[in-house]
Formats: structure tokens, C-alpha cells, sequence
């Protein structure tokens, strides 16, 4: 009895134990199993966290790019944002003829996209240098043929050929620049012998190859392209109070005067009004004309009354501190209301300095004339024609001053935005 209740109590006591075993094996178990979840769970936590990383280190490099994408956007915008459905000949059709000046060099050898500025921007071209005296007479001719060239000066046109054609096949009209001039006029041209260095021949002799020259020079055109031509400048530059006589009429290094005397600007027009046939207008042409207004109107009045001119040439060589609304257009309309047609022939607007703020300032000078034209156009002010002084920034005379509406790239310019009139350049002078 004694042995059945001891083994009792040891069964009962290493039941005891067993299940003390049981349950810390249990709590091992689980505790390796909360590890092993645990580390798991870090894994992936380390996992998410690194993805996430990757995810938002993507995100800024695709925001990154985007902003770099949008900026670059933005400069080339701010570059060249004057893009537009017509060019500037069709956007005044209505008002007058829009015109550029280009050397031969570039007729011949322009490339695509500068073929496609002028065809898509002008509808008449004026030769830079081609259509000048020293371009159009012939010495070695003259000199062959003395007797015969002697008050009847030879001519040629090779150098002019390229921009006649050039104007033939993409249906462009000519401005003629220029008849009589003191500058780019050989000083053979007034010899006895044709010779740098001969006697000057007398005044009559000078009037008869005047007359003959222009008599050439017209009748070439007339006859060989009827309709090319719709203006010409038949003197160039002859009031400058500087280098004038006491009249204003320019005397220094001017072959004209010393042969023909101060009156050589008036005979020019006797002889183009013979000779020229009624649809080439006739102009006398000057720079700074805004500032001697008076004496140009003063000294043209004989030749208005007796109907030998029809126009005002305004060369228009300006900068960006010029006044423009006030001084320019003001001088445009003395002389539009004085009875004649007026056009711009050498238009440029220069600066001093390359300079973000010159550039938008000159796109809005551009705007402040060609709103003032347009607006003086619709008035009733007889303003036929503007003609910009070449096509790109690197094809200008005025090297450095950038005056232009297309830069060195040909890219329009602020300039080009002005001229178009485009709404985000306000017209501030």
C-alpha cells in the first residue's frame, strides 16, 4: 500500500515535470519562430525602405530631368520664341513692301534656311554694293574706247546679275541704289582719260556722262525687265552741313561738285525724269534725316515743283536711344505731308553692348516704328516701303552693334517679335 502511494506520487511528480519540459520547449519554439518573423520583418522593412529609396531617388532624377527639360524650354523660348503662321511682307501686305539689302556673296550662295528667311519675310531686295557706279562702270572699256566713251560712259551689269535673277525667279521687286553718289564713285568716272589720276573734265562734259549714265543704267532695266525695278534712288547723300558748302550741299571729296557744281543733285533728276519710265519711282535718299528735315525739303523744292522726284529715301541707320516715336516718326511725317511718297530704304536699329536688356530694347524700338508706320499708314501718310539694311546679325556693315532682326544664326531676334508686332513686346520708346 505504502509502494502504490509513492509510485503514485512519482508519476504524479514526473508528469509534472514533463509538462514543465513541454511548455518551455513550447516557448523556445516560439520564440525562434517571433526571431525568425522578427528578421523577416526587418528584411522586409529594410527591403521597403531601400525600394522606397530607389523609388524616390528616381522620382527626383525624372523631376530633375523634367525641370532641366522645362528650363532648356524656357531658354530656348526666351532665344527664339517669334515664330509665326505669315512673315513680314505678308503681314503688311496691306500697308507697304517689306525689303532687305544682301550682297551678292549671299544671293549666290545662301543656304537653305536663309533662302527660306528672305523668300518667307521680304518681297523686295536692294543690292548692298552692286548697283552702285563703281559696280556698274566699265573702265577698261572706256579707256579701249576713248573717243567713242567720251561723254557716253561704257556700262555692265555682271555684278548686279545674280540678284536680278534671284529676283526673277521668286517673283521680287528692285529697289535701284544709286545713281549719282560722292562715295563709290570712281575717280576715273571724271577724267579726261579715264585715268585714276587725269584732269577733271568740264562741267558740261560731266552733265553729258551724267545724263548718258543714267540714260544706260534705266533703259537697261526698262528694256530687259520691265516691272523689276519700282524704285530709284537718283541721288545719294548730298546735304550734310559738316562737309557742305555754305548752302549745306556737300562740297568735300565729292567729284560731283568739283565737276558739276552744287547744283549736280538737281540735274541728276532732270535726266531720270527723261529717261525713267513711269513706274520707277524716283528718290533722293540720306541718312540722319530726322535732324535736317528742313534742308533736305529746302533743297529738293525746285525738283518737287517741276515734278522731276517723286520720293524721300530715309536711311535709317538708328540706335536704341534714339527717339523713335517722337523724332523719327515726326521726320516722316514732315515729309510725307510736304507732298512726297516716303520710304525706309537702309533700316537698322544698333547697340552699343550685347546685353540681354539692349536686346529687348531694341525689340521694342523695332515695334515703336513699325506700329508708328503701320498707324501713320492707315491715316493716310504715303510710306510705300521699308527696307531692312541686310538679313543677319554677321551680314551687316555695322560690325558688333547687332542691329538686325535675325541674329548671327539667322534665329529672329526680339527685334523680329517688334516688327511683327507681337503683343508680349510692349511699344515703349
Amino acid at each position: 500500500m505504502r509502494r502504490k502511494k509513492l509510485l503514485k506520487k512519482y508519476l504524479v511528480v514526473m508528469l509534472a515535470v514533463l509538462q514543465i519540459s513541454s511548455v518551455t520547449a513550447g516557448c523556445a519554439a516560439n520564440s525562434s519562430k517571433e526571431n525568425t518573423a522578427t528578421t523577416v520583418a526587418g528584411q522586409e522593412i529594410e527591403t521597403q525602405t531601400e525600394s522606397q529609396t530607389e523609388s524616390e531617388t528616381q522620382k527626383e532624377t525624372e523631376t530633375t530631368t523634367e525641370k532641366e527639360t522645362e528650363t532648356a524650354t524656357q531658354q530656348e523660348t526666351t532665344e527664339s520664341p517669334y515664330q509665326y503662321e505669315q512673315g513680314l511682307y505678308e503681314f503688311y501686305q496691306d500697308d507697304f513692301m517689306i525689303g532687305v539689302a544682301l550682297p551678292s556673296a549671299i544671293i549666290k550662295n545662301e543656304g537653305k534656311k536663309l533662302r527660306a528667311t528672305i523668300l518667307n519675310n521680304f518681297n523686295s531686295i536692294t543690292c548692298e554694293n552692286e548697283m552702285k557706279p563703281d559696280a556698274l562702270l566699265d573702265k577698261a572699256t572706256c579707256q579701249a574706247n576713248l573717243e567713242e566713251c567720251y561723254t557716253n560712259p561704257a556700262v555692265k551689269f555682271d555684278s548686279c546679275m545674280p540678284a536680278i535673277n534671284f529676283a526673277l525667279d521668286n517673283n521680287l521687286k528692285i529697289r535701284l541704289h544709286t545713281l549719282v553718289w560722292h562715295s563709290q564713285t570712281p575717280d576715273w568716272f571724271f577724267t579726261e582719260d579715264y585715268t585714276d589720276n587725269g584732269e577733271l573734265v568740264s562741267r558740261d562734259v560731266m552733265l553729258a556722262r551724267m545724263e548718258n549714265y543714267i540714260k544706260s543704267v534705266l533703259e537697261y532695266f526698262d528694256t530687259n525687265y520691265p516691272e523689276l525695278v519700282y524704285a530709284v534712288d537718283v541721288c545719294n547723300e548730298a546735304f550734310d552741313t559738316g562737309d557742305g558748302d555754305a548752302d549745306g550741299v556737300r562740297m568735300k571729296k565729292n567729284k560731283w561738285y568739283d565737276t558739276v557744281g552744287a547744283d549736280y543733285y538737281y540735274q541728276a533728276f532732270v535726266f531720270a525724269r527723261k529717261y525713267a519710265p513711269s513706274y520707277m519711282k524716283l528718290f533722293y535718299n540720306d541718312y540722319g534725316c530726322m535732324y535736317k528735315v528742313d534742308s533736305i525739303l529746302s533743297h529738293l523744292e525746285k525738283a518737287k515743283e517741276e515734278g522731276l522726284i517723286d520720293g524721300i529715301g530715309m536711311q535709317s541707320h538708328l540706335d536704341i536711344n534714339d527717339d523713335i516715336k517722337y523724332k523719327f516718326l515726326g521726320a516722316v511725317k514732315k515729309f510725307c505731308e510736304a507732298g512726297y511718297e516716303l520710304q525706309i530704304t537702309e533700316l537698322d536699329i544698333g547697340m552699343d553692348e550685347y546685353t540681354d536688356a539692349n536686346i529687348k530694347r531694341q525689340g521694342r524700338k523695332y515695334k515703336v516704328l513699325f506700329s508708328g508706320l503701320k498707324e501713320l499708314r492707315e491715316e493716310g501718310y504715303n510710306i510705300t516701303s521699308v527696307t531692312i539694311w541686310g538679313i543677319n546679325d554677321n551680314n551687316t556693315w555695322r560690325a558688333g552693334k547687332y542691329p538686325l532682326l535675325f541674329d548671327g544664326k539667322n534665329n529672329p531676334k526680339p527685334a523680329y517679335g517688334g516688327a511683327m508686332l507681337d503683343e508680349n513686346i510692349p511699344a515703349i520708346d
